[in-house]
């Protein structure tokens, strides 16, 4: 799946909340450099890559950007993020609860995320192995899920080969010159 800018939908940070923060390019400031949900057929797309077509979406988009700013702000621990009270987004609706009927499906799309949000926050463990890719114009977050914790990019066939692929060509650059 693709989104409308051509770039494929690529659900690699282990987590919803990181899934969502990660529709975006982020440069090392946190400026948005590529924008991938710039539209509700984006939107959708996303949904659908992430299998869900079911839940509610009552957010705009723009609501939706700003509340991933946000959430990566507070991933990174920016401290502007600390006026940002994440339980705003996390009620479920009361006739959900009601019922014992505690799936996805119709629950608000950013209920889902904030709460996912809130489990990783709320997991010491998994916090920890939280990390964001060094890749340039990448900045996507991750949770290293490897036996030893030393996995550095978010996918190697792209950050990690285009490092690569950089420092082997600065190498034979300088052997060259010399």
């Amino acid at each position: 799946m693709t989104y409308s800018t051509s770039s494929p939908v690529r659900p690699i940070g282990g987590r919803l909340a990181l899934d969502f923060v990660n529709t975006a390019n982020w440069s090392d400031d946190g400026t948005v450099i590529d924008e991938k949900l710039s539209n509700t057929a984006d939107l959708r797309i996303w949904m659908e890559a992430l299998n869900l077509t079911e839940v509610g979406q009552t957010a705009t988009i723009e609501e939706l950007q700003a509340l991933r700013a946000k959430l990566r702000s507070l991933f990174l621990g920016n401290e502007k993020s600390l006026d940002f009270n994440l339980f705003d987004y996390a009620s479920l609706p009361k006739s959900q609860l009601a019922s014992h009927d505690l799936t996805v499906d119709h629950v608000p799309l950013v209920n889902l995320i904030t709460i996912s949000a809130l489990s990783i926050l709320s997991d010491q463990r998994e916090f920890q192995r939280l990390k964001r890719c060094p890749g340039r114009n990448c900045g996507w977050l991750f949770i290293d899920e490897t036996k030893n914790a030393r996995r550095k990019w978010c996918i190697m066939e792209t950050c990690g080969n285009r490092f690569k692929a950089a420092k082997n060509y600065a190498k034979k650059s300088r052997q060259q010159r010399h």
